[in-house]
C-alpha cells in the first residue's frame, strides 16, 4: 500500500513541473517585453510629471435689456452655434426708453423755440441797421454837398475881395510912384492883397476836401474815424455772421427734432409689438456657467451665461527640464486621461505642442532682480499642447476641462 502511493505521487510530480516552467517562461517573455517598451519608451518619448487641459469660455451677453422669461439648457448641455439659449422681454424697458426719448424730444423743441426766437430778433435788427446804413448815406451825402456848396460859396467871396485888394494896390502902387501917396500906403495894399490870395488859396483846398469826403461818402465810407461796432455798415456783417449761425443752429435742431420723433415712432411700435430680445450662442460648444434665472432683469451688455468652445482647447503640461532639448513646437502627443471612466469609446485625446516656456516657479520674466532657488525645487518646464477636436461625446463631460492626465510626446529616438 505504502509503494502504491508513493508510486502514485511520483507520477504526479512531472505534470506540475510542466506547468510550472510554461509559467516561469510566460512570466519571463512577459518581463523582457515589459523591459523592451520601458526602454522603448524612454528613448522614443517624452512624458509628462502633470498636466490638465483648459479651454475657452465665451461669455453670452445680452444685446439689451430685459427680463428673462426662458432659460433653454442647463450647465452641461451642448449647444450649436446660434442656438437660443434666453428670452427676454423689454415691455419695461421699453417704456423707460420712450419716456426718455419723450422728454428729449419737448427739450430740442423748446430749444427750437428760444433759437427761432432769437433768430426773429436779429432779422428785425438787421433791417433796423439797413435803414441806418441808408440814412447814414443819404445823411452824410447831403452833409457833404452842403459842405462843398458853403465852401464854394465862401471860395467866390474870397475871389472878389482879392480882385478888389488887387485892383487898391495897382492903384496905390501908381500914386506912391507919383508921389501922391506915402509909401505906406502901398505896403497895406501889398499885404492885403496877399491875405486876400492866401484865403483863396485856403478855401481851394477846403472845397477839394470836401469834394474827396462826398466821394467817399457816396461808397459808404469815412475819412476822418475809423469804424467801429456803432458803424451801421460794421454792424450789418456782425449780424449778417450771427445770423448765419443762427440759421445753422435752427436747422440743426429741425434735423434733431426729426430724428428724435421718428426714433419716438419707432419705440412705440416696439412697445406695440412687446418685441422679445432673442440671446443666441455666438459658437458651439458646452454650457459651462448660467448666471441668469427667469424673472430676472438684465442689463444690456450683462452676461447670460458662460459658453465653452470645445473647439478650443489646450493642456498645460509639465515635463523634466532635461527633456526640453526633445520638444519643439509641432511635436505630436498623446493624453491619456486619469478621470475618464473606461467604456466603449476612446478616452485618449491627441494634439500638437504650440509652445514651451522654461523657468516655471523659477523666474518672473522682465525683472531683474533674481528669484532665490529651492534645491528641491524640480526643474520642470511648461509645454502647451493645442488639442485636436474630438467626438461629441466629449460634451456630456465638459469636453474634459479641469481633467488631468498623462501627456506622451512622440520623439525621434
Amino acid at each position: 500500500m505504502q509503494g502504491f502511493q508513493g508510486q502514485k505521487v511520483t507520477r504526479s510530480l512531472v505534470p506540475r513541473s510542466l506547468v510550472s516552467n510554461i509559467a516561469v517562461l510566460a512570466v519571463g517573455i512577459g518581463l523582457f517585453a515589459w523591459s523592451f517598451n520601458l526602454i522603448k519608451t524612454k528613448f522614443t518619448s517624452v512624458v509628462s510629471r502633470d498636466a490638465v487641459i483648459n479651454g475657452v469660455l465665451i461669455d453670452v451677453k445680452t444685446p439689451s435689456e430685459g427680463v428673462v422669461t426662458q432659460l433653454s439648457p442647463d450647465t452641461g448641455n451642448a449647444v450649436s452655434k446660434s442656438q437660443v439659449i434666453a428670452v427676454l422681454k423689454n415691455e419695461r424697458v421699453s417704456q423707460l426708453q420712450i419716456e426718455q426719448i419723450t422728454t428729449k424730444l419737448k427739450q430740442q423743441q423748446s430749444e427750437l423755440k428760444n433759437a427761432r426766437v432769437t433768430l426773429n430778433a436779429l432779422l428785425a435788427l438787421m433791417g433796423t441797421v439797413k435803414q441806418d446804413k441808408v440814412n447814414q448815406v443819404r445823411l452824410e451825402n447831403q452833409q457833404s454837398q452842403q459842405s462843398i456848396q458853403q465852401v464854394e460859396s465862401d471860395l467866390q467871396a474870397a475871389l472878389s475881395r482879392y480882385r478888389l485888394a488887387e485892383v487898391n494896390y495897382n492903384r496905390t502902387k501908381l500914386l506912391a510912384t507919383q508921389g501922391a501917396l506915402p509909401m505906406a500906403n502901398l505896403d497895406t495894399a501889398t499885404l492885403e492883397m496877399q491875405e486876400r490870395a492866401a484865403q483863396v488859396k485856403s478855401l481851394q483846398a477846403s472845397l477839394l476836401e470836401s469834394r474827396t469826403r462826398s466821394n467817399a461818402a457816396s461808397l459808404s465810407l469815412s475819412l476822418d474815424k475809423t469804424r467801429s461796432n456803432y458803424d451801421p455798415s460794421i454792424r450789418q456783417q456782425e449780424l449778417q455772421l450771427q445770423i448765419t449761425n443762427q440759421q445753422n443752429q435752427v436747422r440743426m435742431l429741425e434735423e434733431g427734432i426729426a430724428s428724435t420723433s421718428s426714433e419716438l415712432k419707432q419705440a412705440n411700435l416696439d412697445l406695440q409689438r412687446q418685441k422679445s430680445v432673442i440671446v443666441k450662442v455666438p459658437t458651439g460648444g458646452v454650457i459651462w456657467k448660467m448666471n441668469a434665472q427667469n424673472g430676472k432683469l438684465l442689463e444690456k451688455g450683462e452676461s447670460v451665461g458662460q459658453v465653452l468652445d470645445c473647439s478650443r482647447r489646450w493642456i498645460d503640461v509639465f515635463v523634466d527640464e532635461q527633456s526640453l532639448s526633445e520638444l519643439q513646437p509641432g511635436t505630436p502627443a498623446t493624453v491619456e486621461l486619469y478621470g475618464a471612466q473606461k467604456n466603449s469609446y476612446s478616452q485618449t485625446l491627441h494634439g500638437k505642442i504650440s509652445l514651451v516656456r522654461s523657468g516655471v516657479g523659477r523666474l518672473t520674466a522682465g525683472e531683474e532682480v533674481a528669484i532665490p532657488i529651492n534645491a528641491n525645487l524640480a526643474r520642470n518646464t511648461q509645454v502647451r499642447v493645442e488639442l485636436n477636436a474630438n467626438t461629441k461625446k466629449e460634451n456630456s463631460k465638459f469636453c474634459y476641462v479641469g481633467y488631468t492626465g498623462k501627456v506622451t510626446f512622440q520623439i525621434n529616438g
